[in-house]
């Protein structure tokens, strides 16, 4: 064991330090620049990291360009659908896997684990193909219709991931304690069951909802022409030279309540854990 005070205890300890910051540089610096220019008057100048002054204007903005104010509609109205969606279905399929035996169980959580390591690129390519096969049964459905279900599809597993564990954890006599003091099956399931795994449920979402939000290449293979959400409309701004500066603000605002939600479900934790002690 090397002592804290000799000077191989204190170059390990500074090396330590240095990739430690260097680490959570790498993570935090990217969200810090796109704030800095949501408040960036110069922000779509030549030189972007310039500071040109304070300004709200970006923000502004988000509500008078039409293509930027359009593209953040679609991709909210995909993102609360999928959230809502995947977050019922995720719940209900973590009950059931919860309610197999160990060997099946297994297999399912072997099952699901497979969409989250599949390449991006060959999710939205597969997808594309089965919904342009559809297609002449369902004309219209490549735009909402599709890249909707595009993002249940990808969103599904990792809400069972946040889900299913915590459900794994509970005592297993809790349904069967509540069917005891008098409650149907439904009511010990929507009563007892799930309110206790509403710190779960919750993270599942807002993961579901962060991941349908910023996609970008499965959405890319199953947008519809006139049907566009903001990661795409970002890409082709940003090529056709008029990216707008609204999105930095959108990108702030997005961070801004990922980071709300957070804390809420922090706070909401520990709450319940100081009430258990």
């Amino acid at each position: 064991m090397l002592e804290k005070n000799s000077w191989k205890g204190k170059v390990i300890g500074a090396l330590k330090a240095i990739f430690v910051a260097l680490v959570f540089s790498l993570m935090y610096i990217p969200i810090f620049i796109i704030i800095y220019q949501s408040f960036n008057k110069t922000a779509n100048s030549i030189s972007p990291l310039a500071w040109g002054g304070f300004t709200l204007k970006n923000y502004v903005e988000i509500f008078t360009n039409r293509q930027l104010y359009t593209s953040i509609l679609d991709s909210l109205l995909v993102s609360l659908w999928t959230t809502f969606i995947a977050t019922v279905a995720g719940l209900f399929s973590s009950i059931g896997i919860n309610a197999l035996n160990r060997k099946a169980r297994k297999a399912m959580d072997t099952l699901n684990n497979i969409p989250m390591l599949n390449s991006e690129i060959v999710t939205g390519i597969s997808l594309m193909i089965i919904f342009s096969l559809l297609k002449p049964i369902f004309p219209q459905i490549f735009g909402f219709t599709s890249m909707f279900l595009a993002h249940v599809f990808f969103t599904i597993p990792y809400v069972i991931l946040m889900v299913l564990p915590k459900l794994e954890q509970q005592d297993e006599s809790l349904f069967e304690a509540a069917q005891d003091l008098g409650c149907s099956p439904a009511k010990a399931l929507f009563k007892v069951i799930i309110p206790s795994l509403s710190t779960a449920i919750l993270m599942g979402a807002l993961i579901a909802f962060t991941l349908s939000i910023d996609d970008f290449v499965i959405s890319f293979y199953t947008q519809g022409n006139g049907f566009s959400n903001f990661s795409n409309y970002v890409y082709s701004s940003y090529t056709k030279k008029n990216f707008s500066a609204g999105s930095y603000a959108f990108n702030a605002l997005l961070t801004f309540v990922t980071l709300a939600i957070v804390l809420f479900i922090s706070l909401k934790t520990s709450k319940k854990e100081r009430k258990a002690k």
